[in-house]
């Protein structure tokens, strides 16, 4: 798989903005289902337009995201999940609702899964089943897999247990997408068992001077880079007028410049 196509200079520097119904909240929190098509798409366009000259790749929606970015002149991933997750007996079902054969007629270059994981739920097993599915059928259809693992319950080091069940399930994709795995040592793990398969880190709900540390640590320990979404931008999400063209055209800007950095350290 052609994962070069990913990068400047061998680091993911990667934009995400496959959002759906959590852009809505952010928009509207009290009444996201007021939030019109026009006002997505119009929202999701202004940030890749702040950002399209920095970043090396990115992450958008087929609903929304794939008219916001009409010209796509660089690399990009869709999602193959369905947007959130089912929940069963309070557990998070990650359900599949694109093939790879389909995106890969939209002009993909990759695809995402969101996998919700506990290793010690019970559906951790359906789970697992889920991405291997996924993975196999874009092996199948040549598209690099990047697999997003999103942890959630009480035990610790969840990011470091989950990616040693997909592994011992035989599941390793062309890209690992990570939550900051609490510590130094935890990212010196993961990049000890990611081997030759590169981790990149994700953004959360998160401030951006919180991701920022996250970064700092992460790629000194071995991470290959990031795909952020919420921490970055989330803000504009509220904004309007002269403070919204502001933080499009200085703050965002300069947040990814400051990440980009970080790469080079």
């Amino acid at each position: 798989m052609n994962l070069d196509q990913f990068t400047l200079n061998g680091k993911f520097l990667m934009l995400a903005l496959d959002h759906r119904g959590s852009f809505k909240k952010l928009i509207n929190p009290k009444n996201p289902e007021l939030v019109t098509d026009g006002e997505m798409i119009s929202l999701k366009s202004e940030i890749i337009k702040s950002l399209e000259d920095q970043f090396s790749g990115l992450l958008i929606d087929q609903n929304w995201g794939l008219k916001a970015y009409p010209q796509r002149k660089k690399p990009f991933l869709l999602p193959v999940e369905r947007s959130g997750y089912l929940d069963k007996n309070g557990e998070r079902v990650t359900e599949l609702e694109y093939s790879a054969q389909h995106i890969k007629e939209l002009g993909v270059s990759g695809a995402k899964l969101l996998i919700y994981f506990n290793p010690n739920a019970q559906n951790a097993t359906l789970q697992l089943q889920t991405a291997k599915t996924a993975l196999e059928d874009c092996q199948n259809n040549n598209l690099p897999l990047f697999l997003e693992i999103v942890t959630y319950g009480e035990e610790e080091n969840l990011v470091i247990n989950s990616l040693k069940k997909f592994q011992e399930a035989g599941i390793v994709p062309d890209v690992w997408k990570l939550e900051y795995p609490g510590n130094l040592e935890n990212c010196q793990k993961i990049t000890v068992m990611s081997g030759e398969t590169p981790w990149i880190l994700l953004t959360g709900g998160q401030s951006f001077e919180e991701f920022k540390s996250e970064l700092e640590i992460a790629v000194k320990e071995g991470a290959k880079g990031f795909l952020a979404g919420r921490a970055l931008w989330q803000e504009v999400c509220r904004l309007n007028g002269l403070e919204k063209e502001k933080f499009l055209k200085e703050t965002l800007p300069e947040r990814f410049k400051i990440l980009t950095e970080i790469m080079q350290l």
